[in-house]
Formats: structure tokens, C-alpha cells, sequence
């Protein structure tokens, strides 16, 4: 039985949608990027962040981006720890874990009235 969820939500740069460990992407939406692979789907729901890969390769395509990556400066990430109060405390919802990092944010969140997934849509 699922008891809860732990979901990520990444800023633009963060984890690209060809990245050597796999991503959730279908297809690649930038030139710059499609040149260093086609989108590499999993559909496994464990973490691929530690599995060896070319780490030059990422970095490069990386580099290759057409703005910088995002990162969220304490002003934004106070935005998002307001944004998901107010979430929270309108649906009832019980987090356990919250960690906004400079580039991603995650989230572990109890089973609910409302599925996961809507959930995840709501906040991002």
C-alpha cells in the first residue's frame, strides 16, 4: 500500500531531457540540445542520479542550453515555500519533507484525497 510520495520538481538546466542517466522526456524541444541525443525515457521510478555515465557529455549539452540555468536566489525560494504553505494548508495536505535547493525542489507528501499527480500539477 502507498503510504506517500516524494516528488522533484527541477528548474530549467537542472536535468536535461537527453541526460545520459535517463529523464521522463519524450522528445527534445531545442536544436541545440537534440545534437547531443535523442530524449532518453525511463520508466523506472527509482533515482538513475547515480548511475556512471559521461559526465563531459552532460556538462556539454549543458553549456549548450539557449538561456543559463535557473537558480533560485532566497527571494524566489521564499516564493516557493509560500506557494506550497498556501497549497497545503487549502487542500489539507500533510508534508513530511520539503528541501528547495538552489536548482530543484523536493517534496514528500502523504497519501491524499486529490492523486499524486494532481497534486504535482497543483504546486508546480
Amino acid at each position: 500500500m502507498v503510504i506517500g510520495y516524494h516528488a522533484i520538481f527541477c528548474a530549467y538546466g537542472f536535468w536535461l531531457p537527453n541526460d545520459p542517466r535517463g529523464s521522463w522526456s519524450e522528445f527534445i524541444g531545442s536544436w541545440e540540445l537534440y545534437k547531443f541525443g535523442d530524449a532518453t525515457k525511463v520508466t523506472t521510478t527509482r533515482s538513475l542520479a547515480a548511475v556512471e555515465h559521461d559526465r563531459e557529455a552532460r556538462l556539454a549539452a549543458k553549456r549548450a542550453l539557449k538561456y543559463p540555468p535557473v537558480l533560485f536566489n532566497g527571494v524566489q525560494a521564499r516564493a516557493i515555500a509560500r506557494g506550497f504553505a498556501d497549497y497545503i494548508d487549502r487542500t489539507d495536505l500533510t508534508v513530511h519533507a520539503t528541501a528547495i535547493m538552489p536548482d530543484h525542489v523536493h517534496i514528500v507528501f502523504a497519501r491524499h484525497r486529490l492523486k499524486a499527480e494532481s497534486i504535482v500539477n497543483q504546486l508546480k
